[in-house]
């Protein structure tokens, strides 16, 4: 909940500020159409209604960092969250006197805010210019890296990030160099006695003991906000030294150290003060998930996850001791944590299920996919060519795979392993791994035909394929880190492909395949075959023509 209303307060916050900037950004064209607009959006902000939506959304949204503040445990951070906390506490003392001038100088004495106004004492004062630009960068740079950890795990973020990016650079960019094309405008007002009474009698300027009654409220209002900011700090202190005298908490890291902490501590907080590198794309707002860790020990005494918390497991579709490190605070004890993904986790790697990052048995289909002789083809070729070729072969068949509703798992040299079942009953797995391989041989066949001038011969490929319960899960390290599946599944499959070169097949594929699709008759030739490791023989069907396998 206190998440949700950070992220909604922000976004009203963040529709007023592109508002203001991009009224701005319109002194670029004409500072009298600037003015325009700005009176229509004044008459927007200050109707009523609205005025409550923003003073609100103001309040929780100090409220809300004012109580992160108070809960944050360990000052061990990113650079981006210390930019971001920095910045968000450096917007009240740069701003309030600008909000003051404007906003509240209409409202108790009726001045009329348009840019001459709000430029007139920055022309007067090079300090009021500097405090200004820190100004637009504090708020703009403090909700773009907001927008970013809350946003960087959605599967379409990627996708429109290269926009987001440059509006991010425009529009500040251009409300700055609108507010200086503004500022030269308002000089030569200044400039001009006559133009200048004028300009101020519009503006209906308040009196200088109204001035400095302005002036002392902002004042007052900043020792308000430094008053509240050290009140958190110091309950924040009182609090660590009250949980100090309490029994702590022991957390035993699988494969690291065990340390003790004291309790109150979310997990998180637990590894990043003891120096454990612990992964937390979203800044442990408890968004992204890869900070997911398997718990052991005094496991009934944990709490119950929060509804944030829940909601995300429950997405994730987590087993019951999975829990998010950044929202766990687990009481006086002693537990084993494993972290489920490795510290440099990517935002992809939100998407992914718990079950499947911890390691799971399922009955799947594992496809084995190898090109025939281009070995030999590839040592007559330059070195572009070969990487062509494959390049058209791996987009032919990986998409084969993908349309049949499988998963491509890796290419291996001129091969390739798919999965099938990964979200999907066995039965089904092995209807998708059929149509998979009948639409590899038409994609095959297509693509023979487009390099038909360019190949002495056509190519031919193997295909292995097989049903069995695998171990499925997210193995490697760093970069190379992938979903996969391990097994004596997996090694039949690949050597089914090896074996289907002797039969002079396309396929050679497990009868339990075919059973389990429930194709009768199965095409193919019935063989039974002798796999290296396995006591018993194998049933398999031989298909010469992938073009014979029927359709899905």
């Amino acid at each position: 909940m206190i998440g949700r209303l950070r992220s909604v307060s922000g976004c009203v916050l963040l529709v007023y500020v592109v508002t203001h900037l991009s009224n701005h950004a319109l002194a670029l064209w004409s500072l009298s159409l600037a003015d325009a607009w700005l009176e229509w959006l004044s008459a927007v902000w200050r109707w009523p209604p609205v005025s409550v939506l923003l003073l609100t959304a103001f309040l929780v949204h100090l409220c809300m960092a004012l109580h992160s503040l108070w809960r944050r445990r360990t000052w061990r951070m990113s650079r981006w969250e210390w930019a971001q906390l920095l910045l968000g506490l450096s917007i009240l003392p740069l701003g309030m006197t600008h909000v003051i001038g404007t906003r509240v100088a209409h409202e108790l004495h009726g001045v009329y805010t348009n840019h001459f106004w709000v430029l007139w004492p920055m022309a007067a004062d090079p300090w009021q210019n500097a405090r200004q630009i820190a100004l637009v960068i504090a708020v703009w740079v403090h909700a773009c890296i907001g927008l970013h950890f809350w946003w960087r795990v959605k599967p379409w973020y990627p996708r429109v990030l290269p926009g987001l990016y440059a509006f991010a650079l425009l529009l500040p960019a251009m409300a700055l160099a609108g507010a200086g094309v503004g500022l030269g405008s308002v000089l030569a007002i200044l400039e001009d006695p006559a133009r200048m009474q004028s300009a101020i009698a519009v503006t209906r300027a308040p009196s200088r003991d109204e001035v400095a009654d302005l002036y002392f409220l902002s004042d007052l209002l900043k020792v308000v906000a430094l008053a509240l900011v050290l009140l958190a700090l110091a309950a924040r202190q009182v609090r660590t030294f009250w949980l100090k005298r309490q029994k702590g908490v022991r957390l035993r890291y699988a494969g690291g150290p065990t340390v003790a902490v004291p309790a109150g501590l979310s997990i998180l907080e637990a590894s990043r003060s003891q120096g454990i590198a612990h992964a937390s794309v979203c800044g442990g707002r408890g968004r992204c998930s890869t900070c997911r860790v398997q718990l052991g020990g005094d496991v009934t005494s944990l709490p119950a996850p929060s509804a944030d918390e829940a909601q995300v497991l429950e997405r994730l579709g987590s087993p019951p001791l999975v829990r998010l490190a950044c929202q766990l605070r687990p009481p006086p004890g002693e537990y084993s944590v494993m972290q489920l993904l490795p510290p440099d986790a990517q935002p992809a790697d939100a998407y992914r299920g718990t079950t499947l990052a911890v390691g799971e048995e399922r009955r799947m289909v594992i496809m084995f996919v190898d090109l025939r002789g281009f070995t030999a083809l590839s040592e007559k070729r330059l070195p572009f060519d070969v990487v062509f070729l494959l390049n058209r072969y791996f987009r032919s068949v990986g998409q084969a795979v993908e349309q049949a509703g499988g998963r491509v798992d890796k290419f291996i040299g001129d091969g390739m392993m798919a999965l099938f079942g990964l979200e999907s009953a066995p039965e089904v797995a092995a209807r998708q791994g059929l149509d998979a391989a009948r639409r590899i041989g038409l994609a095959l066949a297509e693509l023979n035909q487009a390099l038909a001038c360019e190949l002495a011969s056509p190519l031919r490929i193997g295909i292995g394929l097989h049903l069995g319960p695998a171990i499925v899960g997210v193995l490697g390290h760093g970069p190379a880190t992938g979903l996969t599946a391990i097994g004596d599944t997996v090694n039949t499959a690949s050597r089914l492909e090896s074996l289907s070169k002797d039969f002079g097949a396309q396929l050679l594929v497990s009868q339990a395949v075919f059973d389990a699709a429930g194709l009768t008759p199965a095409p193919g030739e019935p063989h039974e075959v002798a796999l290296r490791g396995r006591s018993q023989t194998l049933a398999v069907r031989a298909v010469a023509d992938l073009a014979s396998l029927p359709l899905s």
